[in-house]
C-alpha cells in the first residue's frame, strides 16, 4: 500500500498563504517550512475553507443509560473475586517462604 505524506492543518495552510501574499517568495517559504513547492502552489490555487471535511472529535450528546444497581453488583462480585485471589497468593507465598528457609 502507498503511504500517505505529511498532513498539515488548515491553519498552517492559511498562514503560509498569508505569508506568500505578503511578498515572500515560494522557494523561501518551502525551504523555511519544509513544504514542497507543488504543495504550496496547490494550496494557493485551492485555499482551505473553514468547513471541515471530517470532524476531529466525535461528540455523542446522548447520555448513556446505565443501570447503576447492575453495575454496582458486578463490581462487588469482581472485588470479592480479586480479594479471594489475593488471599490465595498470600498463602502460596507463605508456603514457599517456609520451604526455602527451614530454620
Amino acid at each position: 500500500m502507498r503511504s500517505r505524506g505529511k498532513r498539515y492543518t488548515d491553519d498552517f495552510k492559511k498562514m503560509l498563504i498569508e505569508v506568500y501574499n505578503s511578498g515572500k517568495p515560494v522557494l523561501e517559504l518551502c525551504s523555511e517550512y519544509g513544504v514542497t513547492s507543488a504543495t504550496l502552489y496547490k494550496w494557493l490555487k485551492n485555499p482551505p475553507t473553514n468547513e471541515s471535511k471530517k470532524p476531529i472529535i466525535k461528540i455523542d450528546n446522548k447520555p448513556k443509560a446505565v443501570d447503576n444497581d447492575k453495575e454496582l453488583l458486578k463490581l462487588q462480585k469482581e472485588n470479592e473475586r480479586i480479594k479471594e485471589e489475593n488471599e490465595i497468593l498470600k498463602k502460596a507465598i507463605a508456603m514457599f517462604a517456609k520451604e526455602e528457609n527451614p530454620y
